[in-house]
């Protein structure tokens, strides 16, 4: 097995040996150690997480105000 590290700007693995991260391209960065790397991916993680449970709410609140509406039209008839 391979030694693998995470890449800093993408937060995918990628082997210790490369240079450059196949993945996004960016050179490899020896002066993070490896508590700062995983704390940075970590709050990318959550950052994504967040936006990603903001859209699914809006989503949501999308389809009620339809539901409301389709309710509304049907009370009414």
């Amino acid at each position: 097995m391979k030694f693998v590290r995470i890449c800093k700007n993408c937060g995918r693995a990628i082997e210790t040996d490369f240079l450059y991260c196949p993945w996004c391209g960016i050179k490899k960065s020896d002066s993070l150690n490896e508590s700062d790397l995983s704390d940075e991916l970590f709050n990318k993680l959550e950052e994504k997480q967040f936006i990603g449970i903001e859209r699914r709410i809006n989503e949501l609140s999308e389809k009620l105000d339809e539901l409301e509406k389709s309710f509304d039209s049907f009370l009414s008839i």
